[in-house]
């Protein structure tokens, strides 16, 4: 586990907030049974390899659901002004009677802490931005409320174990400037292209009851009279349907854990998308309406973008770099690596993705 915080970006659907309680629970408790729980850890790889002694303090903040319900980001500091007082409470910390801001009571807590004593989390951490495209006072207040954030984070590293932050979009892409320049963005980095997607390797590995079940669902017949070569087929169409992913630009690819787990809870359902509401529909609608060559590609079935497009801030200009945007909310993955000229090949990674397109495309 590194020490400096991290940035993972994955589209809806993929398992960033399950990460983030496995994250919690491995810094608050260790790999060992704990008051008479069982480890989450027992029998996997992490147990033998967790070196860290001890304990330490977590503060786990879940920004999409503190900003649920609230109409301007002054709510949603509120809401995290509230979560974070509770948190100095609970850890005999002095809280400020009055804190002006959450920068103001999150530096008085900071001071206070022991060096390398915390470890932050926080789950979809650009939701107060994001509620708010289309409205440029609150776009802005977000925005500031972010920067004030990483900017305490980077004035108080010393005192952080590490960091963990997942979102949908890039920080660069909401503008934050030096203030975030000590998160480091792990989408891409190998070292975590497959921590929160399910390959059909671990599939077959940790779902091997669930897949027989969804199998004699699909052949109407008792779970013990599938066949290895039933459960192969029915492994191959849920990657048609849900795999297809790629973050490091190689294999192996991914299913979207979402999606996988609700087919699994109801196979009776029969295989078809979950993503009616993946994210920023509104934005990648605009998109696809101004950009007649993003259009005739994805008709095509392939985009063909240049590295220095991929990586424009997509939300400054959605319309014209359209193409991070759509790999970010998972409606195209990249499907072979940048050559040497810099040109990368985008697909709909899946029948999932493809549909949900089509619906998008169709309210033009």
């Amino acid at each position: 586990m590194v020490l400096y915080p991290q940035i993972l970006i994955r589209p809806p659907g993929f398992g960033k907030s399950t990460l983030l309680s496995a994250l919690e629970e491995v810094f608050l408790h260790g790999v060992a049974p704990y008051d008479g729980h069982d480890s989450w850890f027992k029998g996997l790889d992490i147990e033998a390899r967790w070196q860290d002694q001890g304990q330490y303090l977590v503060l786990r903040l879940n920004f999409a659901q503190l900003n649920a319900g609230c109409t301007t980001v002054a709510e949603f500091e509120r809401q995290l002004m509230a979560v974070g007082s509770a948190f100095g409470r609970a850890h005999a910390l002095k809280v400020p009677s009055s804190p002006r801001n959450f920068w103001a009571l999150f530096e008085a807590l900071l001071k206070q802490l022991p060096r390398r004593s915390l470890v932050l989390l926080v789950d979809d951490y650009d939701a107060p931005v994001l509620s708010h495209m289309g409205q440029p006072d609150e776009l802005s207040a977000g925005k500031t409320l972010l920067r004030s954030l990483f900017s305490s984070i980077k004035s108080n590293l010393g005192k952080f174990r590490c960091g963990f932050c997942t979102g949908l979009t890039r920080y660069q892409d909401l503008e934050l400037g030096t203030a975030a320049n000590s998160f480091t963005d792990l989408t891409h980095d190998p070292k975590f292209a497959a921590c929160c997607g399910f390959t059909t390797e671990e599939l077959k590995q940790y779902f091997a009851d669930h897949m027989r079940a969804a199998a004699a669902v699909q052949h109407d017949c008792a779970p013990a009279a599938v066949s290895p070569e039933q459960v192969e087929q029915l492994l191959d169409a849920m990657a048609q349907w849900y795999g297809g992913y790629s973050f490091d630009r190689a294999p192996p690819k991914l299913c979207a854990p979402g999606s996988v787990l609700r087919f699994l809870a109801a196979p009776q359902a029969r295989l078809q998308g979950y993503c009616d509401a993946w994210g920023l529909p509104q934005l990648i609608t605009q998109a696809l309406a101004r950009n007649e060559q993003l259009r005739t590609q994805l008709s095509a079935g392939e985009v063909v973008v240049k590295s220095e497009d991929f990586l424009r801030a997509a939300l400054i200009n959605p319309t014209a770099y359209p193409y991070s945007l759509l790999f970010q909310t998972g409606y195209l993955t990249l499907s072979q690596p940048f050559t040497l000229d810099g040109t990368g090949h985008m697909v709909c990674p899946n029948q999932e993705t493809r549909l949900a397109l089509d619906r998008l495309r169709a309210q033009l």
